[in-house]
């Protein structure tokens, strides 16, 4: 490499780039997003931008020669991250350029054969792809084979491990792919768990390589990797041998070695980098809850049972639908795992209520700790606390033990027939733990030894329990300082655990945590992994957890974090007056007007014309605005030809009416007559074409002299039409509201339970909120420009007080305002009350005006992507800042948003505008 910067880092600075001057270079192909059946997070997103800049770019002048030679790139994301919806956008992708022959390939069969269902089988849960993928009115197949067609129709995947098609390529067989057939192809290669994929540099010498020799169960990961990786795929199939090749290989990984050899050869590959670190901070994963106790196998086991328990009945009461949670039970060998196997069994079959008496006198045996990640004594509290709220008893929790863990909800990883010394699944485990979260799936608890540490996803894994005591390490691992590999198998394993199990509750988004700050809620029990260990002294906790601080599943330091509550300072919990203080909050609504404002900004959408040129050359949407480099675009077009505008009024109904019925295959389509109703109320499709799209239009370039336009072309340009009118209603589309109409409730009914969440340590400052007995909660823990603001207050305080009665509320996420325009959801981080010391006349009523004020403290770099809040702050003021009244019987309250408070050095605006928003300004 001719510098010292990484292909991650130019490609990164160039999507910035790129993202703010020319956004539209970013978009995606269309092919690739409409055929997936998911959206893409964010991630997701910004990795395929990175992929695309570096596919799109003709040179990269840090990279002279990277250009030159066959495409070779490496995702380097965590698990859970889905690595799988990236391939499938890749295949896509690849598809659409002219690649025909995908080479699916990773080091355990296991892995491939889930990933075949992700990609091959419609009817499988996980299935990435939409029922149908299309490309115009063609429905493009996708097949697995063994061998490659030359001339396909459609996608082609071979699925393989690394150990067979080394076998297949080197083990002359009859009707197996050998080297020349995979030679004749253009090939697009995945490489899943690419970390398993570099022994020629991890190593130092290599010695003659014996090509001639079987790989088999018995081959060493060594002997795998070399001959697998850097003399099969690298040499002889992305390079060609040498000749010229226009192969890509794309490797996909979440632990990428740490070895600076490995890091130098992957300097100018890695596209793309989103950690582990990073997709925790997201709030995209489960907690991990670390439960050490010094109790014995079997109550450990039932201390797990408590909580599968009672995770499923708080399922039952907010209404979760097939929620079945997992538990995992790990053993150190095989012959244990079955054992400890047999003897789960009969303990689950003989189960009494007695047998959980343990836990009436589980404190002694449980280890506690103030740290955020080790709470389980707290949560068994908890747990024994709802049994007595909802009249549980001991003999209802044997009973459901005994009914939900009977031997066919439980598996153990290795075959009966398995004679290895390695665990060995058969194809019917594998197909059961491939799809846990299935409604009809029975598994509830699984054995194992180290068979599910790589390769598998499971959303619904609730608890690990490691049946095994005493630490992995000692002897030589001390001595040279390493972690153990059981303890790093361990490490794995929780790894595959934390994938978040998504559910809906109120308007909060299903696949991402939503009580990081609201820790007592019931709920946050299914956001939580539990891993239960015996450990006399917490020495094995304590490796445990350095071990996952290294890929960032736990905080630096254990007391990084601390549970903060904060409650109403005693003085306004007891006053009642305080506490019937009225708070008002609107509500967020369906939009009753929805359909009616969808239909309408089809009607005066702008722009309604499509330039489109004929004669089958490369087909050009452009949207005319008064841009003058458009318009320029426009005549180079039309230059030399002539053009002619057809409104989609005069269009043939036959030929708009086949564009509508291609659009409608896609199963996601909105040209389903029932989604298009259902948007714009619209009682046929002639409605459509006829009232709605009358003055949309298609200004076709390039035609000949006689201006004859042919129907295929026609067609096209209605099937353009109809993806600008999707982009539209996407983009316009309303469904819900935020009321105009504010509803009271008590202060006391909003604020007055104690809230628990845990901050970081130092950003608590009890101080500030005892110094000030404006401020009414008990505790304060924020950001540096939180408390800019309370001393901005303060600061006022004299002026305030000489005309109010001034109370300043710190919303910890339990008050939510909805915006007007599209109901989204807003919690204002502070509620400022000023009550009038004279009173006036309201409504004809004497009394003393009360103001409830919305604040939000907004850091710079995150004014413009909130710009929505600001709008909805004013707004707020605008409607009831004044004279406006909020109900006939209470008349002398009124509400006020005002501009986000800044890191602006003068904060102009916000402070022109305080206390009271446009009344202020007015003074």
């Amino acid at each position: 490499m001719a510098n010292d910067k990484t292909l991650f880092e130019v490609i990164e600075n160039e999507r910035k780039a790129v993202k703010k001057y020319k956004p539209e270079l970013l978009e995606m192909p269309e092919f690739m997003s409409k055929n997936l059946k998911y959206d893409f997070f964010e991630w997701q997103k910004s990795a395929l931008e990175n992929f695309v800049i570096f596919d799109r770019t003709s040179k990269l002048k840090d990279f002279p020669d990277i250009k030159n030679r066959p495409t070779h790139l490496l995702f380097n994301m965590a698990t859970g991250a889905g690595k799988t919806m990236m391939m499938a956008a890749l295949i896509l992708y690849y598809f659409e350029k002219g690649y025909r022959h995908f080479l699916f390939f990773v080091n355990q069969n296991n892995i491939v054969d889930k990933t075949e269902n992700n990609f091959i089988d419609p009817t499988h849960a996980k299935f990435l792809f939409t029922e149908k993928i299309l490309q115009g009115d063609t429905v493009i197949p996708i097949r697995k084979v063994e061998t490659f067609s030359q001339y396909s129709d459609g996608i082609e995947i071979k699925f393989t491990s690394i150990q067979k098609l080394y076998n297949d390529i080197h083990i002359q067989r009859e009707n197996q792919t050998t080297l020349a057939d995979l030679n004749e192809l253009n090939l697009v290669m995945l490489g899943d768990e690419a970390h398993h994929l570099n022994a020629q540099t991890k190593g130092k010498k290599q010695g003659e390589l014996e090509l001639e020799k079987e790989m088999n169960d018995r081959t060493s990961h060594a002997e795998i990797e070399l001959k697998g990786w850097e003399h099969m795929v690298l040499e002889f199939l992305l390079n060609k041998d040498g000749n010229p090749s226009q192969n890509v290989l794309l490797e996909f990984t979440a632990t990428l070695p740490e070895n600076a050899d490995v890091q130098q050869k992957y300097a100018d590959k890695i596209i793309t980098k989103f950690g582990l670190k990073e997709f925790l901070q997201k709030g995209y994963t489960k907690e991990i809850n670390l439960v050490s106790s010094t109790l014995g196998k079997k109550e450990r086991v039932l201390h797990a049972l408590l909580f599968a328990w009672y995770r499923h009945q708080i399922a039952l009461k907010y209404g979760i639908a097939n929620f079945k949670p997992v538990m995992l039970f790990r053993s150190k060998t095989i012959d244990e795992s079955k054992a400890d196997y047999l003897a789960f069994l009969n303990w689950v079959e003989n189960v009494q209520a007695d047998d959980f008496s343990f836990l009436t006198t589980f404190s002694t045996s449980l280890n506690d700790s103030d740290n955020a990640n080790e709470q389980g004594k707290t949560r068994t509290e908890q747990a024994l606390k709802f049994m007595r709220d909802n009249k549980f008893e001991f003999v209802h929790l044997a009973d459901w033990v005994k009914q939900n863990y009977q031997k066919h909800n439980v598996i153990i990883t290795n075959s009966e027939t398995n004679k290895n010394k390695k665990e060995k699944t058969d194809s019917e485990t594998e197909k059961l733990l491939n799809n846990l979260e299935a409604a009809d799936n029975p598994i509830r608890a699984i054995f194992t030894v180290d068979r599910l540490t790589e390769g598998w996803d499971v959303l619904n894994l609730f608890d690990i329990v490691r049946l095994y005591e005493g630490q992995n390490g000692g002897g030589s691992n001390k001595k040279s300082g390493k972690t153990a590999a059981a303890t790093v198998s361990e490490k794995q394993l929780i790894g595959r655990g934390v994938r978040y199990f998504p559910f809906a509750f109120e308007d909060k988004q299903p696949n991402k945590r939503k009580f990081d700050n609201d820790m007592q809620h019931e709920l946050r029990i299914l956001e939580e992994l539990f891993y239960y260990t015996h450990d006399e002294q917490s020495r094995y906790i304590t490796e445990l957890k350095n071990e996952l601080r290294k890929d960032g599943y736990l905080p630096e330091k254990d007391d990084d974090k601390v549970l903060a509550t904060f409650k109403l300072k005693s003085e306004f919990a007891d006053n009642k007056d305080f506490r019937e203080l009225l708070i008002w909050a609107n509500k967020k609504i369906p939009n009753p007007n929805a359909k009616a404002n969808n239909a309408d900004s089809l009607k005066k959408a702008d722009p309604r014309t499509l330039s489109f040129q004929v004669h089958g050359k490369l087909l050009q949407e452009t949207q005319f605005t008064a841009d003058e480099n458009d318009e320029k675009a426009r005549q180079i077009g039309t230059q030399n030809n002539f053009t002619k505008t057809i409104e989609m009024s005069e269009m043939e109904w036959h030929i708009f009416n086949k564009a509508l019925h291609i659009k409608g295959k896609n199963s996601q389509s909105l040209f389903h007559f029932d989604r298009l109703q259902s948007k714009l109320n619209i009682q046929n499709r002639n409605e459509l074409q006829n009232n709605l799209l009358k003055d949309w239009q298609i200004e076709f370039l390039g035609l000949e002299q006689d201006k004859q336009i042919n129907p295929d072309d026609k067609l096209a340009g209605c099937l353009k039409i109809l993806e600008m009118v999707e982009k539209h209603l996407n983009e316009s589309d309303m469904p819900f509201i935020g009321t105009k109409e504010f509803t009271p409730k008590k202060l006391w009914e909003i604020f007055g339970t104690a809230k628990q969440k845990w901050v970081k340590k130092d950003d608590v400052k009890t101080a500030i909120a005892m110094q000030n007995d404006w401020y009414v909660m008990d505790n304060f823990a924020g950001t540096s420009l939180e408390e800019a603001l309370i001393q901005f207050i303060s600061e006022r305080l004299g002026d305030l007080k000489s005309q109010y009665d001034v109370h300043l509320i710190r919303n910890e996420e339990v008050f939510k305002l909805n915006n007007f325009s599209d109901g989204e959801g807003f919690m204002p981080d502070f509620i400022l009350l000023l009550k009038d010391k004279q009173k006036s006349s309201s409504n004809g009523v004497d009394g003393f005006l009360h103001y409830q004020i919305f604040i939000e403290p907004k850091g710079g770099h995150l004014v413009e992507n909130d710009s929505w809040k600001n709008a909805f702050l004013k707004a707020i003021t605008a409607e009831y800042g004044t004279d406006k009244i909020l109900q006939k019987d209470t008349p002398h309250y009124r509400l006020i948003g005002l501009p986000f408070f800044t890191d602006n050095q003068e904060n102009g605006e916000f402070t022109e505008s305080f206390p009271l928003g446009e009344a202020s300004l007015e003074k």
